[in-house]
């Protein structure tokens, strides 16, 4: 492998059996791009009621954030073929099932608590397939540059999946509709697992056969202040991209408002995909955590600027802006979150950042909706930003471990 400063994107993507594993599981991922406006309408169809999809749609998204570490230490505990196979294959039925119950018009007890039940059997394929690279990306440098275009391959599965889902609409039902996540999941999962990097993985040993020197601290990451550190700046991520799925189209009222706030929020996720894209390329000498809490900060900052202009076209740019913090805050936090756990736990610490970042992302939305209802859009952007601060100062004083330079491969990979 080249030196750390000249490994390029094309290098990683060249390494042993990433094309075949990263590709099979974009597809995968892919269906979670795909389902939330089928799933949406599959319900408001067949129960006549906004508020039942609404309902829908919030507890899929609440069981699949809650559950996900869950899910990962069945993984980290029973290995990641078997896992993964028996979530994806579950979870495409109950997506098949929520097909066939629009169709027949279910009540709302039967969708919602479908939807509630895909959720909680969402297989974790993205946090599986960071762990993946740790393995596959061994050598100095090239991890970072993994997880950077992992990063920006998932902000354009969101980028384009709902504007694909809608197009899919347009011409077949919901229920029809919601047979493509259903299938793209359990083919891609099929396909993930099958891979070497993947097939070959050990069952993970349990703790009792191993001798004391491999063993790994016993009881929840939770309990390490460290990791706490680690997973409040990915909560700031999620506050601040929640916030804006509110504030944005607040500050664009009207029919007209309605495209060009689904415009800046395009934006924000195009600039995620750049920032992501150029901070792989960069060489900071700095620890990992400072690096973290920096990008962090600067999120915050370019996140809270939007509430300065009232011209359409200056907040677009701010907007954009912003978006070129937020991937680099993700790619540090599973970059730093990949040192906790030892061998036995290396999902779970990258599955609690995704489940930090989505649980971020639904906080974000109700404290938007109910600042702008009782105040204004600027009041929320203030009261967002002073507590997005706090949650940094925080992870800064209870993160006291040893300073990390990016960009080395950390030593719990194998």
């Amino acid at each position: 492998m080249k030196a750390n400063s000249r490994i390029r994107y094309i290098d990683v993507w060249r390494l042993p059996h990433v094309p075949v594993t990263f590709g099979s599981a974009i597809v995968g991922r892919a269906a979670y791009a795909l389902v939330i406006l089928p799933l949406f309408f599959a319900v408001q169809g067949s129960t006549g009621s906004v508020a039942a999809a609404g309902l829908a749609l919030g507890l899929y998204g609440l069981t699949a954030a809650l559950l996900a570490p869950a899910r990962a230490h069945l993984i980290d505990n029973f290995g990641r073929r078997r896992v993964l196979l028996a979530l994806s294959s579950t979870f495409g039925l109950v997506l098949a099932a929520l097909a066939l119950a629009s169709f027949a018009d279910a009540t709302v007890p039967v969708m919602v608590t479908l939807a509630a039940l895909a959720g909680s059997l969402a297989p974790p394929i993205g946090p599986t397939m960071r762990v993946v690279w740790s393995e596959l990306a061994r050598e100095p440098g090239s991890f970072k540059k993994a997880l950077s275009l992992d990063a920006v391959a998932e902000e354009l599965l969101f980028l384009a999946g709902p504007a694909v889902a809608g197009l899919a609409l347009a011409v077949i039902t919901p229920s029809a509709a919601l047979l493509v996540p259903a299938f793209l999941v359990i083919f891609g999962t099929t396909m993930f697992v099958s891979t070497p990097a993947v097939r070959t993985a050990a069952v993970p040993s349990r703790l009792e056969d191993e001798s004391p020197r491999e063993r790994t601290p016993r009881g929840s990451l939770l309990r390490d202040r460290r990791f706490i550190g680690v997973l409040l700046p990915a909560l700031v991520a999620g506050l601040i991209s929640g916030h804006y799925v509110i504030a944005i189209p607040a500050a664009f009222p009207g029919a007209q408002g309605a495209a060009a706030a689904g415009v800046a929020l395009g934006l924000f996720a195009g600039g995620s995909a750049v920032g992501g894209l150029v901070f792989g390329t960069l060489g900071i000498r700095m620890n990992v955590h400072s690096q973290l809490l920096l990008a962090a900060v600067g999120l915050i900052l370019l996140s809270t600027s939007t509430a300065l202009f009232s011209n359409g076209i200056l907040i677009c740019v701010t907007i954009a802006l912003a978006g070129l913090f937020f991937s680099p805050v993700m790619i540090l936090a599973y970059f730093e979150a990949s040192n906790f756990g030892g061998e036995d736990k290396k999902t779970q610490a990258t599955t609690w950042v995704n489940t930090s970042h989505n649980l971020g992302g639904a906080a974000g939305s109700v404290a938007a909706g109910f600042l702008i209802q009782q105040s204004s859009v600027a009041a929320s952007y203030l009261t967002m930003a002073v507590a997005c601060l706090l949650l940094v100062g925080s992870a800064a004083l209870v993160s006291t471990r040893s300073p990390t330079r990016l960009p080395q491969p950390t030593q719990t990979h194998t």
